[in-house]
């Protein structure tokens, strides 16, 4: 049974989960779920990014991925998440891709379990070289991609938010992945919608972040089996 929207509370700006391994996995009996849609009232910036170089492969200008906005606001592309679960389901690591096509990284956002792999994949014919930082700052992985259909797997080993930029001139070129400790997440597709299941009945922090528009939290009781709905506003 859907309850009402959650209460939504602004508060300070954070940029990525905190790592946290104090998470169980195991079997969930009655649990619940979360479900909603993401919105703003903000506008996406109508200028084009220039591009410098490449431009067989990369045309000569891009449309700016910070604000995909779409009909009545839906926002995509923002990461949904309880904070500070004790137990739950099991957090089973898997595979992400990121592909690079035409000098955009494909998928912008992204999230993912600590210890899945990210495979990075280069659907172009052109020297790229993919740079991952954890929280901007810690390098992960600096990896040259000169070939079409080159793969390259790399293990995510630590929770946080990982900043994925291109460091052979592509300077638009942008990505983030949010890996967890645990398996209560999910990202807005491009309707605003997310949806998260499997949840032990109780109260949490539910945390909507975007890369533009920043964070705010929320506290949402889940009941034994029952469905909350989780509106916002950004």
């Amino acid at each position: 049974m859907r309850g009402p929207s959650i209460a939504i509370v602004l508060c300070t700006l954070v940029a990525a989960p905190a790592a946290w391994a104090g998470y169980a996995g195991g079997p969930v009996t009655g649990g619940g779920s979360i479900s909603g849609a993401v919105t703003t009232t903000a506008k996406p910036s109508a200028a084009a990014m220039p591009v410098t170089k490449d431009h067989g492969t990369c045309g000569h200008s891009k449309k700016s991925e910070e604000l995909v906005i779409g009909r009545g606001g839906a926002l995509a592309n923002a990461v949904v998440y309880l904070d500070r679960l004790a137990a739950g389901k099991p957090a089973t690591a898997q595979t992400v891709s990121l592909d690079q096509v035409g000098c955009t990284y494909a998928p912008h956002v992204q999230a993912a379990v600590r210890g899945s792999q990210i495979e990075l994949r280069s659907s172009d014919p052109i020297l790229h070289n993919v740079h991952g930082a954890l929280g901007g700052k810690d390098l992960l992985f600096n990896v040259a991609m000169p070939m079409k259909g080159q793969k390259i797997k790399k293990k995510l080993k630590k929770a946080g938010l990982v900043q994925i930029t291109c460091d052979a001139g592509h300077t638009w070129m942008k990505a983030y992945v949010q890996v967890f400790d645990h398996p209560y997440f999910a990202v807005t597709g491009a309707d605003g919608s997310y949806a998260i299941s499997g949840v032990p009945a109780g109260t949490y922090t539910a945390t909507f972040w975007h890369e533009k528009l920043g964070t705010k939290t929320a506290g949402v009781t889940v009941p034994a089996s029952g469905e909350v709905a989780g509106n916002l506003v950004f």
